[in-house]
């Protein structure tokens, strides 16, 4: 003990412990759209370095390969002279080091793309995820860094880094996880800030001209609320300060959508969906806020066990994505009632539209196989999207089914906290078999039961026979309506391509192909400002074997296309207060719209 103590103190610490990664991060010209970016690592001596650009994101399922961006990579000893590099694989580079002490990697990395996990600049704004930009050396995932900003004049820097930034001082990140997470925006953009439960929460928002006083006054509003009814629920806010990063697009895009981090929420709109002149914000923007912030507790910090540690290189396929997202989208509608975010109707209203989107889809699939086919994009049954609305009826059907056997004096609240403090708290993920376990301890009936037919299985969801036990009352319509089977969105010239086609659909039968230029089916002009599909369902109703023709052009070539009408039937359902709610009922329906037990 005592001579391995005399060796301890013999070694110079920066010899124990290498110090951090720096990091500098530049935009040389702006105009080139490629952010420029240095990342000196410590190699104490070693003969090789390996580095890597992750695969992808935590949060967004998808492989990207972030190594695809970087051009121009380059490797220099701590005195500046040139080191012979090569690949070791799609996403790493082997770098002889020559004995130095440090080496310096650098290269330019092109971000001229739209997208929630990508980097983008644009004229005098640019965005980046850690991921993107930050080189980590394998199997150094703890090792702390530092981050530099060398930018143009006028340009300001807004990052979920941790301090830094004043009189010269570093950013910091005391691990790679925390530095993949982090979120940046640098440029010109809006910045505003509030204190919710003494912690600072910053709204930036880019372009600024879409942060108009009106949208500032109901995003503080929204924000405040949804931050204390989530705070809440564990206890206080899990961070030091928090930013809700937003793009407003307007330039022609096809989606919008947020992407979670811990310290962080990136979000991008269309500006129509975003806030309308008056400033009100377009029917997605809450429901988006409160989902993405519940995400600073679960799976930002509550993941699945599979997910714990990240592995950057490939995917991490878990079964749990359903509690992940779906239970997050539930709680993301909870948030809203119980904050005075939504009314009653509002919740509903939405829970029915779940259920129709669920019940519509083409062909029974089970949540924990969409939570491991969301890596791959399915064509035909799209289930990494619709354990969303599924997982969040499947949480409102645990949280029903325990109330009532409980007789509200637990819900689905204790479970989630319980796994918070249980597996967070204690560094570690959970399983399936952890989850069901809490289900049964907190008084669930048949707990294995409806795992294997909801969960594991194929069964159509209980709405009818579980939702009732709150006071909720619900209808299922059944109706025929025509059917193309197409999936066509704006190009670059404004008129609609088709991107995909449904199989056994009408579009296929006439032999439409992806990138024909949708011009008309039947009698209906195809444009794409204008809801076409509602007009195409409404004159071809009731007529099933038509004649169909579809125009297109295809390859600069104008073509008529022949297929019939097609129908298909849809569910839709109707949810609302039961008109006559028992005392126990009204008492499990309070519970789960205000977050309270007992009577």
């Amino acid at each position: 003990m005592r001579q391995l103590l005399m060796l301890l103190v013999a070694v110079p610490l920066s010899a124990q412990t290498p110090g951090p990664v720096k990091y500098e991060v530049s935009i040389p010209a702006p105009a080139a759209r490629l952010f420029h970016v240095s990342a000196e690592f410590p190699t104490r001596g070693k003969d090789t370095l390996f580095v890597s650009l992750p695969a992808w994101s935590p949060g967004s399922y998808e492989i990207q390969n972030y190594a695809r961006y970087v051009r121009h990579f380059g490797a220099k000893n701590s005195q500046g002279q040139p080191l012979f590099w090569d690949r070791v694989d799609k996403d790493t580079w082997r770098v002889v080091t020559g004995k130095s002490d440090r080496v310096t990697a650098e290269f330019d990395y092109l971000a001229d793309t739209i997208d929630l996990s990508l980097a983008r600049i644009a004229g005098d704004f640019g965005q980046f995820l850690g991921t993107n930009v930050f080189l980590y050396e394998e199997r150094q995932l703890e090792r702390p860094a530092e981050v530099r900003f060398t930018l143009p004049a006028g340009w300001q820097v807004t990052t979920a880094l941790r301090s830094g930034g004043n009189g010269g001082e570093p950013y910091t990140a005391p691990n790679y996880h925390e530095l993949a997470d982090a979120q940046t925006f640098v440029g010109k953009y809006s910045l505003d800030s509030l204190q919710v439960d003494s912690k600072w929460i910053r709204i930036a928002v880019w372009p600024a001209d879409a942060y108009t006083t009106a949208v500032q006054r109901n995003m503080r509003t929204a924000v405040e609320k949804i931050a204390k009814s989530e705070n809440a629920l564990f206890s206080g806010p899990p961070y030091d300060h928090y930013t809700v990063f937003f793009n407003v697009i307007r330039e022609p895009v096809n989606f919008g959508g947020g992407l979670e981090h811990s310290a962080s929420q990136f979000d991008i709109m269309p500006q129509g969906a975003f806030a309308d002149a008056a400033g009100n914000f377009g029917d997605f923007m809450v429901p988006l806020m409160s989902h993405e912030y519940f995400h600073l507790f679960n799976v930002k910090r509550l993941r699945p066990a599979e997910m714990w540690p990240y592995d950057y290189h490939v995917e991490q396929y878990t079964p749990s994505l359903w509690w992940s997202e779906g239970v997050t989208d539930y709680y993301a509608d909870l948030t809203n009632i119980r904050a005075g975010l939504w009314t009653t109707a509002q919740f509903l209203d939405n829970a029915a539209q779940d259920m129709q989107q669920v019940e519509s889809a083409p062909e029974p699939w089970s949540e924990e196989d969409g939570s491991v086919a969301t890596w791959i994009h399915e064509v035909f049954v799209n289930s990494s999207q619709l354990y969303y609305p599924k997982g969040a009826l499947t949480g409102m059907l645990l949280d029903v089914a325990i109330r009532d056997a409980t007789d509200n004096r637990k819900s689905l609240d204790d479970v989630t906290r319980t796994l918070y403090t249980r597996f967070y708290q204690r560094n570690k993920g959970f399983t399936t078999a952890d989850l069901l376990g809490l289900l049964r301890e907190v008084g669930m009936p048949d707990v294995d039961g409806f795992y294997q037919r909801y969960i594991n299985g194929r069964e159509p969801l209980p709405y009818e026979s579980v939702l009732p036990k709150a006071g909720i009352a619900v209808a299922r319509q059944t109706q025929s309506t025509p059917f193309l089977g197409v999936n066509a969105q704006p190009g670059d010239s404004g008129k609609l391509v088709v991107q995909g086609v449904v199989p056994g659909s009408a579009a296929e039968a006439a032999g439409l192909e992806p990138g024909d230029v949708l011009l008309k089916v039947g009698e209906v002009e195809t444009r794409p400002d204008q809801d076409w599909g509602v007009k195409f369902r409404d004159r071809y109703r009731g007529q099933a074997g038509a004649p169909l023709a579809i125009g297109v052009t295809r390859g600069g070539r104008a073509l008529s296309l022949s297929t019939q009408v097609r129908e298909r039937t849809l569910v839709s359902f109707t949810v609302k207060p039961a008109p006559s709610p028992s005392a126990k009922q009204a008492r499990i329906w309070r519970g789960l719209a205000t977050g309270s037990t007992g009577n």
